[in-house]
């Protein structure tokens, strides 16, 4: 159990760096976020699963390590010229020995298939502090002569306050998404969690949306008195009203039911879908007809015609 739970939680990472890319460079890379076409991005994940092969009896847990990680083609302006460049990504959910190594192994594989420059990163949201940090080099020489060196971009989420993510998070939702996974005290976890919600809670509805409110429910679980703490927070503060009204629609499964509706990219199975959120919250009690509006995007009208339904 623990293991599906650590593989959904990883999942959701990659799930959010697939939908928050330009955000996730804005966030960690700002001087690289300008320079980037956001919109030439190409997932290569099929050919990172295929470079890689695993030896038997580690198969399943490795296979699964490459769905986690991704391979990004994308065009950079460097000097006034358009170049292809490959971003390879790691997120990594405990620290490992020899991990300077592995990623020379990668970086290798990948440059003698694709000879583009490419820009290694490596992610770890492992919940601990490090005393002895993890090697972002990794050297090979004979004697006094120095054959390689090679570097890797290291970001350790536990690293950063969390103060300075709750100062992005009102222009980037992703660091909202990953305040929860950064430095702060933890008698302050409901706060937190409220104030994550509270940065992704403006964003329109949707797949997005719902990857880094499910992101944030997998990066802070909190016990029954952290959620009564966080109950009575959301319930009571009106700073964090948009919590509330986000924390009732996911309650009645607005986001999932969404996010399946926007992935089948049918306009009428979209409109099916808001329909039936919208009936759920009618039922549930916990909207004003008014609000119901606003999170789906449906007209008064329609929601007054479906409020009747359920009175006749």
């Amino acid at each position: 159990m623990a293991t599906e739970k650590r593989s959904k939680f990883d999942i959701r990472h990659k799930e959010a760096l697939r939908l928050c890319l330009r955000e996730y460079f804005e966030l960690f890379f700002p001087d690289l976020a300008k320079i980037m076409r956001f919109d030439t991005a190409k997932f290569l994940d099929k050919e990172l699963i295929a470079l890689f092969g695993e030896p038997k009896g580690r198969r399943k847990e490795k296979d699964q390590q490459r769905l986690t990680d991704a391979l990004i083609l994308i065009q950079i302006d460097l000097n006034g010229t358009l170049e292809w460049i490959l971003i390879h990504w790691e997120q990594e959910s405990k620290r490992k020995g020899g991990f300077e190594e592995r990623m020379f192994h990668y970086f290798c594989g990948i440059y003698f298939k694709h000879r583009k420059l490419i820009f290694p990163i490596a992610m770890f949201t492992d919940p601990a502090k490090w005393r002895k940090p993890i090697t972002k080099t990794f050297n090979i020489s004979l004697l006094q002569y120095p054959v390689n060196e090679f570097t890797y971009r290291l970001i350790k989420l536990k690293d950063y306050k969390a103060k300075e993510f709750e100062d992005l998070a009102g222009k980037n939702p992703l660091a909202a998404a990953y305040l929860p996974l950064t430095d702060y005290p933890k008698r302050d976890r409901p706060v937190i969690k409220a104030k994550a919600v509270r940065g992704i809670a403006k964003m329109p509805t949707g797949p997005k949306r719902a990857t880094l409110f499910s992101l944030i429910q997998e990066s802070i679980p909190l016990n029954k008195s952290e959620e009564r703490k966080y109950q009575k927070l959301i319930q009571t503060d009106p700073f964090y009203e948009e919590v509330k009204m986000l924390q009732s629609i996911e309650e009645v499964g607005m986001e999932r039911g969404l996010e399946l509706g926007l992935e089948q990219g049918l306009e009428q199975g979209q409109i099916l879908t808001l329909r039936k959120i919208a009936k759920n919250l009618l039922q549930s009690r916990k909207l004003t007809q008014k609000e119901i509006v606003a999170v789906t995007g449906l007209k008064p009208g329609e929601i007054s015609k479906l409020a009747r339904t359920l009175t006749s």
